[in-house]
């Protein structure tokens, strides 16, 4: 069973990225720019979920079967992520090709690699998949390298790594403020090596929430305390502009994974609920893949059909296609596309099988005894 709280945070988070994407009418109020302006910090909660998510998937393995088979974990990822992008690229390739729309190699070959952060890609909003895709590498390698390290307490080192690389991270950006002070999102954005620091504090509460009982040390503080807090560490995105405000780029990022983080906890409590719409809530956000994919298509392309088609030109038009169309069309493809392809997954590589019975081809990582930890709740971790 899925977290109901998390996956109200991925359609949270994906809700505040197709709005930062919104076209404002100019008569706009401020109070609506501001709320659409800081919708970006939307992706931060996304790389902390995930850091939190994935790690928690090897750190539970580690503690099941006092292995992590590393090589079963990253064909796992790829079965989450390729088929559903390839979709998309594909048809993003036939969308521009119907529209006559010149591509540049060189985006294209982001897009094919994952380097979307670096190269550029043919849509704006792909860039974050990058640096998923440079994060679950170098998880894998990471926890590789503790598990042989230290077989007996492989993860305990996981606080160190999160503190070398939040140091660097925020080092290489202060470096980047200084030699590049023109901001651009492709500089001072995008770059995996200046955004990891999100994903890994992830990691660090996953290790914490798995392996010190960080559930039972943070029961004291209430939810809605948290949530309080979380709102004014992520409130600068929506007070301050990210392209003129140059310190949001530079330690506004640590804000953001902090108060991601706080939601997190907060939302992880929340197991079940007897609402039929926070249920469906929950649904979408169990498609939030499909939907950030496709959410810029489905509101620059299919609002400029629809109006073709029916002369309509409506702004309640086009927030209704960009919104309401973006989630529908991206549940759908989730329904028939993510899902599908996630239940053969797990028909050909499940979760829970013991590693140590894995063919020899697998990369095993194997220790001498199984180490026991607090463990994330059954139904938190259905990625």
């Amino acid at each position: 069973m899925r977290n109901i709280g998390l996956d109200l945070l991925r359609i949270l988070a994906v809700l505040l990225v197709i709005g930062r994407h919104l076209h404002l009418p100019e008569d706009s109020s401020e109070f609506v720019k501001a709320c659409v302006g800081g919708g970006w910090v939307g992706v931060d909660l996304f790389f902390v979920l995930s850091g939190f998510l994935v790690s928690s998937l090897l750190f539970r393995e580690y503690q099941k079967y006092g292995s992590v088979n590393i090589k079963r974990f990253l064909i796992r990822r790829g079965f989450k992520i390729y088929p559903a992008f390839w979709l998309f690229l594909i048809s993003s390739l036939i969308m521009y090709w119907c529209l006559g729309i010149q591509l540049n190699s060189v985006q294209v070959l982001g897009e094919l690699t994952f380097l979307q952060n670096y190269l550029g890609g043919i849509w704006a909003h792909t860039w974050s998949l990058g640096v998923e895709e440079h994060f679950y590498i170098g998880l894998a390698l990471l926890v590789t390298f503790l598990i042989a390290a230290d077989p007996n307490k492989p993860f305990r080192r996981i606080p160190y790594f999160f503190v070398i690389i939040a140091v660097t991270c925020l080092s290489f950006r202060v470096v980047n403020l200084i030699m590049i002070p023109e901001y651009s999102h492709q500089v001072s954005l995008m770059p995996t090596h200046l955004r990891i620091d999100s994903l890994m504090f992830g990691v660090l509460l996953s290790y914490l929430w798995n392996f010190h009982e960080f559930e039972k040390r943070t029961a004291q503080f209430p939810s809605w305390l948290l949530v309080i807090l979380a709102s004014v560490l992520l409130s600068p995105a929506f007070v301050f502009q990210l392209e003129s405000d140059r310190w949001i780029s530079v330690v506004g990022f640590v804000f953001f994974y902090l108060g991601s983080g706080l939601l997190i906890i907060a939302a992880v409590r929340m197991k079940s609920t007897e609402s039929k719409v926070i249920q469906g809530l929950a649904a979408l956000g169990a498609a939030s893949y499909s939907i950030y994919l496709w959410h810029v298509p489905v509101a620059t392309l299919g609002y400029r059909y629809f109006s073709k088609a029916t002369g309509i030109e409506s702004y309640s038009v086009y927030l209704l296609i960009a919104v309401v169309g973006a989630c529908l069309f991206g549940w759908v493809l989730n329904r028939i596309i993510e899902n599908p392809v996630l239940r053969l997954r797990d028909r050909l590589f499940p979760t829970h099988s013991n590693a140590m019975t894995m063919p020899a081809a697998d990369v095993v990582v194997a220790v001498p005894q199984i180490k026991n930890g607090a463990q994330l709740p059954a139904d938190g971790l259905a990625t």
